[in-house]
């Protein structure tokens, strides 16, 4: 099986001027880490600022080359592959950072993250990140993507190379994932502030590498964007003195959830019954929504809970 692994990491290119490095843009990257490969496949996202902050999922689909990354990952004799995300700002004296951790409750709502929230970072330690990484010299153009032979990212940003700039962070971008499957990634941010020691990082959203259908898909759920509507699963059904609870998983807010019902399944005539409820606001796929029909005096009834 061949494994792949995606994150981010955002740096400064003040640091980066005299290399390749794009103000703000975002960098996504995979290596082969087994060491036998040729090349790393490096896609530039486009300025972090038409990625992050918005209030709908931002389609990168376009960026993404199923080839290009096919062709990395099948590199060498034991193809195990590796990857992240690099960008940056201009400001030298007060910079910013990027990176990414694996999204433990995988899809849901964007504005809680995932992930456990990395560990504060040193002042010093943000220009460090920006140092570590300064080797990579052959990055693609916004909303491109190269082969990039001189194996730049596996050598300053990959987490087994010493000094790089996932070690000086304290945090790893790079996590797993077998193709065919789907891969999230929490993004989040520090920057630099004098009046500290240590800075803490602010959650961002969610990318999503998708390559479980024949067109690979990424995405960016920025944090004010709302959860995706997705099927849920019924938990339970149960009646008690008029009134049917039914219990279903994987509600998320802002959507609604009506419980509707019908007397017959032949040609179904479905009718709403009690009030919609609003799914919770968190990513566990087990996010609970109880409906309730208090009519149930009599009779047969078939029920189904539709997500709006």
């Amino acid at each position: 099986m061949i494994t792949l692994a995606g994150g981010a990491i955002l740096a400064s290119p003040s640091v980066f001027a005299q290399f390749a490095f794009v103000s703000n843009d975002l960098y996504f990257g995979f290596q082969n880490q087994a060491g036998s490969g040729s090349a790393d496949y490096i896609i530039n996202l486009g300025p972090a600022s038409a990625i992050i902050g918005g209030s709908a999922v931002v389609d990168l689909s376009s960026d993404f080359s199923l080839t290009d990354f096919t062709s990395a990952a099948l590199q060498g004799t034991a193809p195990d592959v590796l990857g992240g995300v690099v960008a940056g700002s201009n400001n030298f004296l007060a910079p910013d950072f990027y990176a990414t951790q694996l999204r433990m409750g995988g899809g849901g709502a964007p504005s809680v993250p995932g992930s456990a929230s990395p560990t504060d970072v040193y002042r010093g330690d943000i220009l460090n990140l920006y140092d570590a990484a300064a080797g990579m010299t052959t990055l693609p153009t916004a909303g491109n993507g190269l082969l990039d032979t001189s194996k730049g990212w596996e050598n300053y940003v990959e987490p087994d190379t010493t000094g790089n700039s996932v070690e000086v962070a304290g945090v790893n971008p790079d996590n797993a994932v077998a193709t065919g499957s789907v891969l999230y990634e929490d993004l989040w941010y520090v920057s630099n502030d004098s009046t500290k020691v240590k800075i803490p990082w602010t959650y961002e959203g969610y990318f999503t590498l998708d390559l479980s259908g024949s067109v690979a898909k990424l995405t960016f759920s920025p944090v004010n964007a709302p959860a995706a509507l997705a099927p849920i699963q019924t938990v339970s059904v149960s009646y008690n003195a008029g009134t049917v609870t039914v219990v279903s998983s994987g509600a998320v807010a802002p959507h609604s959830y009506q419980l509707q019902y019908t007397t017959s399944l032949s040609s179904p005539t479905w009718i709403n019954v009690g009030s919609p409820q609003v799914g919770a606001v968190q990513v566990a796929a087990s996010a609970m929504v109880t409906n309730l029909d208090t009519t149930a005096t009599g009779g047969q009834r078939f029920y189904r809970v539709m997500g709006n």
